[in-house]
């Protein structure tokens, strides 16, 4: 099911999320509003929750306790009470730290996050920045998201081998998501959070012999089912030509030698 994308917040449909905008746009203390999530994908129901970026003055920020950097609204008119607004204050310290990341969580929302409120034109500025993707990183990402595929799908093989069952089906599944985070990356784009992987990668002309693989590796997460779709993604990228598949060890080393790549992609070993 999908959802209208709004460009502005005349266009939004639900009376209590409009009114809450209207008001906060005239607090001096706010520059911009950016939505993002599923009412700036599509990808939602029309009783999704609207997920805002309340751009504020740096002041402002700083003043906030921990506990007023989420704002949380709900309707109470049903049962159980439905989430109608989550936004989050964000100020140009939270930009700053957000761009220097290279986590892909903090980077997607500004691809697809829809500015509508903007006088200065700041936050869009900052949107684009922080929605592009580091082509001069692509080597170093790729090798590192292909490593981390190949290291799930080993342990998902060793540990059936050696009978501990559960750990291989976690490791099973792990493989599946490395191998959609590889994909993404070959795309050169920030890879989405999940929660809507089979839109996203339509928009974005997934094979339909990819897409199967996929499929087929969820529906049955056995090693000859993950070993077909990471033959396929490595074929791939080879085609693209890229040759550092042929030398996985290799490949690996280079995304934690000091010397290469530094510890700071990593965090997709877990």
């Amino acid at each position: 099911m999908t959802v209208p994308i709004v460009k502005s917040i005349d266009e939004i449909d639900d009376k209590m999320a409009r009114e809450r905008l209207e008001g906060l746009v005239k607090e001096p203390h706010v520059l911009g509003v950016m939505l993002w999530g599923s009412r700036a994908t599509g990808f939602g129901a029309p009783t999704t929750d609207w997920d805002a970026l309340i751009y504020v003055t740096e002041e402002y920020y700083d003043g906030l306790e921990l506990k007023d950097t989420i704002w949380l609204e709900f309707d109470e008119s049903v049962e159980p009470r439905k989430l109608v607004i989550d936004f989050s204050p964000v100020s140009d310290a939270w930009f700053r730290q957000q761009i220097e990341s290279p986590l892909d969580m903090d980077h997607f929302p500004y691809v697809e996050g829809v500015v509508i409120h903007d006088p200065s034109g700041k936050l869009e500025e900052w949107r684009q920045k922080l929605a592009r993707y580091p082509e001069e990183e692509h080597l170093d990402r790729l090798k590192n998201k292909y490593s981390t595929l190949l290291g799930a799908l080993y342990y998902a093989d060793i540990n059936n081998k050696r009978g501990n069952i559960y750990d291989s089906k976690l490791n099973a599944f792990r493989t599946v998501v490395a191998a959609a985070n590889l994909w993404f990356s070959m795309q050169k784009q920030w890879t989405p959070p999940l929660k809507w992987w089979t839109p996203h990668v339509k928009n974005m002309g997934m094979s339909d012999e990819t897409y199967k693989l996929f499929c087929d590796a969820l529906d049955d997460p056995k090693f000859e089912s993950l070993i077909e779709l990471f033959r396929k993604l490595k074929q791939e990228i080879l085609d693209q030509g890229y040759e550092f598949p042929n030398d996985s060890m290799t490949t690996f080393l280079e995304t934690i030698h000091v010397k290469g790549r530094p510890a700071q992609i990593r965090h997709t070993y877990i």
